[in-house]
C-alpha cells in the first residue's frame, strides 16, 4: 500500500484548528474591546483560510493505493477517487516506468494492459518509484 506520510490526523486537526480559533478570537476580541474593531473580520478570514488549508492537507494525506498481485491478476485500489478499482490480466498486465516528457519533472509509474493503464505512487520520489517498479515487475513477471 503506498500512503502519504502524514501525521495528523482528522481529529488531531479539528483539536489544533478549535484552538487556533479560540487564541485568534480571543486576541481579536482584546482588540475589539480596546476600540480596533476591524481585527474582528480578518481574524475570522485568517481562520476560513486555516480550515481550508488543513482540510486539504487532510483529504490529501487520506488518499492511498493497494497493488494486489494474484494468481491472475493485478488489482489497483484507490481510496479517494472515481474509479476506485482497477483490474488487469496477470498475463498481459506490464509495469512501466515512464520517463517524463519534461526534463525536472517526475517520473510516471503505469501498470498497463489492453490499451489501459492507470498511475500508481505518484507521492512518492524517485527512488521510491524505482524500486516499487523493480518490485511489481517481479511480482507480475513471477510464474
Amino acid at each position: 500500500m503506498v500512503r502519504p506520510n502524514c501525521s495528523l490526523s482528522w481529529r488531531n486537526a479539528l483539536r489544533f484548528y478549535l484552538g487556533m480559533i479560540t487564541v485568534s478570537f480571543g486576541i481579536a476580541a482584546g482588540f475589539a474591546w480596546q476600540g480596533a474593531w476591524l481585527v474582528l473580520p480578518f481574524a475570522g478570514l485568517e481562520m476560513l483560510v486555516l480550515g481550508a488549508a488543513l482540510y486539504s492537507v487532510g483529504r490529501r494525506c487520506a488518499r492511498w493505493q493497494l497493488v494486489s498481485v494474484c494468481e491472475d491478476a493485478v488489482e489497483v485500489t484507490e481510496a479517494d477517487a472515481a474509479a476506485g478499482r482497477h483490474r488487469f490480466s496477470r498475463a498481459w498486465a506490464r509495469v512501466e516506468l515512464v520517463p517524463p516528457a519534461i526534463r525536472g519533472y517526475p517520473a510516471r509509474l503505469l501498470i498497463r494492459s489492453h490499451g489501459r493503464a492507470v498511475e500508481i505512487g505518484d507521492c512518492l520520489n524517485e527512488e521510491e518509484k524505482h524500486y516499487l517498479a523493480r518490485q511489481l515487475r517481479l511480482a507480475v513477471e513471477a510464474a
